[in-house]
């Protein structure tokens, strides 16, 4: 039975903006090509842990990537193992490197990660003109309105305490925390374009930031094309899908990815490498599968028999309570859903008003024969004195 694989859509030439999802698209086509599929999917909701992404095959769910790849790499020694022969891409891996391969994935996957979701959130520029356009161009209606929002606020709280969101001031409150002479000693001092320099202070400590965190990949791979004994890990596939994410999308404030292309030029040819090796016009393409929508994801009741309510049913004791960003969205739903109803409503009544004032009256067959009779009695006569007059 065929896998599927879902995960949120494809951006800017890459199988998905999220970098797990990448990742897991990324370990799937070097281990078992084209023995699965990839079903771009808009609706977290029908995970089981409501992320993406998630992999199905036959009854089995599996969510999160490290379950994803720890799932995969154990069909090489499973019953099914002449099927997916290469399906355990660390197997090569001794134990002491299965260990720094899990410490490093873990490091990985949380600071580039955290890089990745700055410059696709965090930076107002890119979210404006970037990141909020091209989501909102993947959700339908009402989604598009309220889910990019939902998603940029996720990361918030997690990229402030990294110190990697800006730090935005209001000049009216900051105006007024001013003293009388500051604000006199102000009106006499040269003009300056605050807001510039506030940006440049800003992008100065975005790469303060992130210039330790690329060292110590710029270090671990060394001169090597890989990071462990030049044969590709699940841990290049991480390492590459962050660098990917840095690099492809054409930010409009590149500080991360003018940093990677000017100073840190082996990550980007390694992540360069590993995406020509797994994706390059050699290798099998990958199915992309829409997913389909219907009337129930427009209601906060989701799908009746969802793979969420399902596994639900089977292995949680208790259904796991919703959020207020959950609640919130609810509420939204159901007033979009509100507003729909009601100007349908509205409609039926007054087109049902304005056909209840028509008179449609039928007119007998005799009746009508003898009215066209009449009519061509009329033009006869017309045609005759035309002729008298001629």
């Amino acid at each position: 039975m065929e896998m599927k694989l879902y995960i949120w859509p494809r951006l800017w030439d890459l199988p998905s903006f999220d970098p797990y999802c990448l990742a897991a698209v990324l370990y799937l086509q070097l281990s078992i090509p084209g023995k699965f599929s990839v079903v771009e999917c808009t609706d977290p909701d029908l995970s089981p842990s409501g992320q993406l992404p998630f992999l199905v095959h036959g009854p089995e769910v599996i969510t999160s990537f490290s379950s994803i790849v720890r799932y995969v790499a154990g069909l090489a020694s499973s019953g099914e193992s002449s099927k997916y022969p290469h399906a355990n891409v660390d197997s090569f891996l001794s134990t002491s490197d299965r260990s720094q391969r899990n410490a490093w994935l873990a490091h990985a996957e949380a600071d580039l990660g955290d890089l990745v979701a700055s410059a696709l959130y965090a930076s107002l520029d890119n979210w404006e003109n970037l990141t909020l356009p091209e989501l909102a161009s993947l959700f339908p209606t009402p989604q598009r309105y309220f889910v990019p929002q939902k998603l940029r606020a996720a990361y918030h709280p997690r990229l402030q305490n990294a110190g990697l969101w800006p730090q935005t001031t209001d000049p009216a409150e900051e105006e007024k925390k001013k003293t009388p002479f500051e604000k006199e000693m102000r009106q006499k001092a040269p003009k300056l374009d605050k807001k510039r320099v506030q940006q440049m202070f800003s992008k100065e400590k975005l790469v303060a930031k992130a210039k330790p965190i690329l060292d110590i990949y710029v270090r671990l791979l060394g001169e090597n094309r890989y990071i462990f004994e030049n044969k590709i890990s699940s841990l290049d596939l991480t390492l590459a899908s962050r660098i990917l994410l840095l690099t492809a999308p054409p930010y409009p404030d590149p500080t991360f990815k003018s940093l990677l292309e000017t100073s840190y030029p082996t990550l980007v040819a390694h992540a360069q490498h590993v995406h020509e090796r797994i994706l390059g016009s050699n290798n099998l393409p990958i199915k992309f599968e829409p997913h389909t929508r219907s009337l129930w994801d427009l209601l906060p009741i989701g799908r009746p028999f969802s793979f969420q309510q399902t596994f639900s049913r089977k292995h949680l004791a208790k259904p796991v309570e919703k959020s207020d960003e959950d609640k919130h969205v609810d509420k939204m739903r159901w007033g979009f859903v509100g507003l729909v109803l009601g100007s349908l409503c509205a409609y039926v009544a007054v087109v049902g008003f304005s056909m209840g004032n028509l008179k449609i009256g039928v007119v007998p067959k005799g009746q009508a024969d003898d009215d066209d009779d009449d009519e061509d009695e009329d033009e006869d006569e017309d045609d005759e004195e035309e002729e008298d007059e001629e």
